[in-house]
């Protein structure tokens, strides 16, 4: 295992095939000099450019987990359990990818252990189930099965940080940020007075927190922080995209709410 002691990693999560917002939130990386990009997973599912997310992800990321709609492309037998927007945005994605991209989606591993992080799409204790971190009580579960100090997980859409402290027990950290919020919003959130921490960066493609801007952090092992930001980008081209290739217009509409 590579030694990344003091490292700055960049994580995106739950692209959800959204070309702007993805476009920009690797720039902001990039600007950021992060020494890595990290994906948590669900790079297609919902948007209209999975194949141009699948070719930005695999070049630009130096590791990428398999999310629950990554996972219902390659095997329809998942695909009950989900609504029915969903399955069919799904379905009509695994009809635009070529054969080449099915099989990069197929073989993405459940997890990816780091140097201190452990990164998963939902949780550690079960990877495959694709169970959500909602709440305090989810993440005791997920704690008691987090080797490392940091894991780092998507699929709420939601940003969050639970932290562990001295005593064992866990806790959601305020993450919430001032009501007039910068067109570039950055939360530097401490790490370093809790034992462990459960990361969520929230939702590049499809926020669901009620803002509509893509989403993406900053974890830097050196000083133990965690950066969360918030991006304007595109949001009616990512629209455009999803109507003209024939998925739910309703994954269209709901951009523009952050739902």
């Amino acid at each position: 295992m590579t030694e990344h002691t003091h490292a700055r990693y960049g994580v995106v999560a739950d692209v959800h095939a959204n070309l702007q917002a993805l476009t920009r939130a690797v720039q902001y990386l990039d600007d950021a000099g992060v020494d890595a990009i990290y994906c948590l997973g669900d790079v297609v599912g919902y948007g209209g450019d999975p194949e141009d997310c699948i070719r930005i992800i695999r070049e630009r990321c130096a590791g990428t987990v398999k999310g629950n709609h990554d996972h219902a492309v390659v095997d329809p037998s998942l695909r009950g359990r989900f609504n029915e927007h969903a399955r069919r945005a799904v379905e009509r994605q695994a009809e635009l990818l070529g054969q080449p991209e099915l099989a990069w989606l197929a073989e993405l591993p459940p997890t990816i252990d780091l140097d201190g992080v452990t990164i998963s799409h939902s949780g550690f204790a079960n990877p495959g189930r694709y169970r959500y971190i909602h709440d305090e009580a989810d993440a005791v579960v997920e704690f008691e099965a987090l080797a490392t100090r940091y894991g780092l997980v998507g699929h709420t859409h939601i940003p969050a940080v639970f932290a562990q402290i001295a005593d064992g027990g866990t806790s959601r950290v305020d993450i919430e940020g001032a009501e007039d919020a910068a067109a570039v919003d950055e939360r530097e959130v401490p790490l370093s007075p809790y034992r462990r921490a459960i990361i969520n960066p929230g939702a590049v493609g499809q926020p669901r927190d009620h803002d509509p801007r893509a989403a993406c952090a900053v974890l830097d092992l050196g000083s133990d922080t965690v950066r969360m930001v918030r991006l304007e980008y595109d949001i009616a081209a990512a629209q455009d995209a999803i109507e003209r290739r024939g998925l739910p217009r309703f994954e269209a509409a709901r951009l523009a709410m952050g739902l």
